[in-house]
């Protein structure tokens, strides 16, 4: 289904081990801290469940926060910053793909698709 609202409240409502995969694209630059959505989306996936979502991503680690926002109104987050946060959840990364997630003003807005496996 598709949802529009507060991710991790949708997702806290759903049947725990109850969905395989779960798409949010375009989703996680709105979302500043994404420890809680990764925890919701954990809880409700069968065991080897699939999340896929892209971000925008910035440098820094999770040392640093790892998140900031940007002059453009939306959440980066650092490759660093979404591994410890997958792994505290219980997922792996399944797949990392830095590419470009849209243009804004005629440029290209660097970011990743991603794909975690709840293990």
């Amino acid at each position: 289904s598709v949802s529009n609202g507060d991710a991790a409240k949708y997702l806290s409502n759903l049947d725990e081990k109850s969905i395989d995969s779960i798409l949010a694209s375009d989703v996680i630059i709105y979302v500043g801290d994404i420890s809680k959505v990764l925890e919701e989306s954990s809880k409700c996936l069968i065991g080897g469940g699939l999340i896929g979502f892209t971000a925008e991503t910035i440098e820094g680690s999770e040392a640093d926060g790892g998140v900031r926002l940007l002059p453009c109104g939306r959440f980066g987050h650092s490759r660093s910053y979404i591994n410890y946060v997958a792994k505290l959840a219980g997922f792996e990364v399944l797949s990392w793909d830095d590419c470009v997630i849209r243009q804004q003003a005629n440029l290209d807005v660097k970011g990743a698709s991603i794909i975690l496996k709840k293990i």
